[in-house]
């Protein structure tokens, strides 16, 4: 659950990098975004995998499978968080990838096309929590 967490932070990091050596405003806004959706979202995250890990003893996705019937409030903390880390509409990560596809763009149509690929990686990474 730790791995699955901490590769969406790296993936969130990459865009912020993209956002401020792009040089334009549109892709610092984004990274700002980025990062304060980020932090907003992975500190939740990686708070949710440490209740998981106190209430079972196991950090395996696969052996955390049933808490929603333990506690079904605390799996939807945990969805809310996963939604917003893959950028579900009411997210500022959202916003932020946003300005990033478009400063991408401005760039580079292969910037475009890599952003593209990450961020559905990254939404891949999302669903499997």
């Amino acid at each position: 659950l730790k791995c699955l967490v901490a590769y969406s932070s790296v993936g969130h990091m990459s865009l912020v990098m993209l956002g401020c050596l792009s040089n334009i405003s549109m892709g610092v806004k984004g990274a700002l975004f980025i990062m304060v959706g980020h932090g907003l979202c992975s500190s939740g995250m990686f708070s949710l995998v440490n209740v998981f890990y106190n209430h079972s003893g196991y950090r395996n996705l696969y052996m955390n499978k049933g808490f929603l019937m333990k506690n079904p409030v605390l799996c939807l903390v945990g969805f809310l968080l996963c939604s917003s880390n893959m950028a579900a509409p009411p997210s500022l990560n959202l916003f932020g990838e946003v300005l990033m596809f478009v400063c991408s763009y401005l760039i580079s149509f292969c910037f475009l096309v890599l952003l593209m690929v990450m961020t559905i990686i990254s939404a891949v990474y999302s669903l499997h929590l």
